[in-house]
């Protein structure tokens, strides 16, 4: 799920002989990750087994491009990307990921649609498109489709399982029974299932993001993994539409 969790600025305390990670890292601490890794790595291996660079690098390296694209795009992409793989060693990287993300989607959005229809422009002169309408574009084009979204697809089974087990209980209730198998091979997704859409909460939710960085912010969050997953998903179907390359 599209999820983002903004922590506001704090000062930070410091031990006087440790290094202030918020600060430029020195020469002999390079290569070492950033304190706040470390925590999240043992929270991980609380929670889910061990996670390290490695594993990192893993979930990184799974998000990618597919098709046709422009070198810019393909550059401006895999910039994030290692941004945020980087931020293993320098936490505040994260967001400056996250950021670049949504500036690299703008600029996939805008060689794609390089002129809008009168109805989604600003009347200034020597506008250029912004994300939102961008965006809208897209959507209203079926450009974007819910289909096109890993997490669409993860809600749809998600509710065709519920329904399946509502069934099943109602079904227990009508045949006075004790007890019931249930057999979640049998919640395939139907039209109700299927009826539900994810694109008004992506056109909410990421031009805002996508302005808090760009109008300044100390928010710090490492929820940035499934807005790379976001954008790499959109860039696909943008550029997967016609299977052919636009101009670099």
């Amino acid at each position: 799920m599209f999820k983002a969790v903004f922590l506001t600025q704090k000062p930070v305390i410091m031990d006087k002989n440790l290094t202030n990670p918020e600060h430029l890292k020195s020469l002999a601490t390079i290569f070492s990750p950033d304190p706040r890794s470390d925590n999240q790595a043992l929270l991980d291996t609380f929670k889910n087994g061990a996670i390290g660079i490695a594993e990192h690098h893993a979930n990184v390296e799974s998000i990618r491009l597919t098709g046709s694209f422009p070198e810019t795009i393909v550059t401006q992409f895999e910039t994030a990307k290692n941004l945020y793989l980087y931020a293993w060693y320098v936490y505040r990287f994260h967001t400056v990921a996250e950021h670049h993300a949504l500036t690299c989607l703008e600029l996939g959005l805008r060689l794609r649609f390089p002129v809008l229809p009168s109805k989604y422009r600003n009347k200034q002169a020597n506008w250029k498109p912004t994300l939102r309408p961008l965006l809208n574009y897209a959507v209203e084009t079926n450009a974007i489709k819910n289909e096109g979204f890993r997490h669409w697809h993860d809600q749809v089974a998600r509710r065709a399982r519920h329904r399946y087990f509502d069934e099943k209980r109602l079904e227990m209730v009508e045949r006075d029974l004790m007890r019931i198998e249930l057999d979640y091979s049998q919640a395939v997704p139907n039209d109700q299932d299927r009826d539900w859409n994810y694109l008004p909460i992506l056109l909410e939710a990421l031009p805002g993001i996508r302005n808090t960085y760009a109008h300044g912010s100390s928010y710090l969050h490492n929820q940035v993994l499934g807005t790379l997953e976001l954008v790499c998903e959109i860039l696909n179907q943008l550029y997967e539409a016609d299977g052919t390359s636009r101009p670099k």
